[in-house]
């Protein structure tokens, strides 16, 4: 019998875990950080577009939804890369100013253990340093299109470069629309 109400609670309580609401979390100043586990992931729509929110038990039990919104949380949290299951960290770092405007700076972090890490046993433990792509090899001069930071002058194309290769996403270097990208978010 004990087995039956054991087996019927814990249908239960997987049904609750399955209805329960992601609280949104919203950081209230730089340095505030979400640490938890990943537990899956939703996409919501919002007048802004279609956005992923990754649903993270936090260290309270609490099911908190971080909603992956701003581009460099997206690049940090791309980057970072992590799984179901696994322990990540974000912090919010706050408000920064750009060239053009203003954006939120994020950090995210995985937890994950040495030999469970994104890369192979192969490549984790090789002592050889990185490599040069081979058209940076041959020409000696790095693949990008220049360095404004540190004034290095772009890289010559040639005439036939096809245009979507010359812009990222294929945007023909169309000017946006908007002055805030973040709009009138709250954080």
């Amino acid at each position: 019998m004990a087995n039956a109400n054991e087996s019927l609670k814990d249908e239960l309580e997987q049904e609750r875990r399955e209805k329960e609401w992601a609280e949104t979390w919203k950081p209230q100043a730089a340095g505030d950080m979400l640490i938890g586990t990943l537990q899956g992931y939703d996409e919501a729509e919002t007048d802004f577009g279609s956005y992923t929110v990754a649903h993270i038990r936090d260290e309270e039990g609490v099911l908190r939804g971080l909603w992956l919104m701003h581009s460099v949380l997206q690049d940090e949290w791309s980057e970072a890369d992590p799984g179901r299951g696994e322990r990540v960290g974000v912090q919010y770092l706050g408000k920064r100013s750009g060239e053009n405007y203003d954006y939120h700076m994020w950090t995210v972090k995985v937890d994950r253990p040495e030999a469970a890490g994104n890369e192979s046993g192969a490549e984790r433990d090789s002592d050889r340093p990185p490599q040069e792509s081979r058209s940076e090899a041959e020409s000696g001069v790095p693949e990008f299109e220049g360095d404004k930071l540190y004034g290095e002058p772009a890289v010559e194309r040639s005439a036939n470069t096809d245009a979507a290769e010359r812009e990222p996403n294929g945007d023909a270097g169309g000017e946006s629309t908007l002055d805030d990208p973040n709009g009138s978010l709250p954080f």
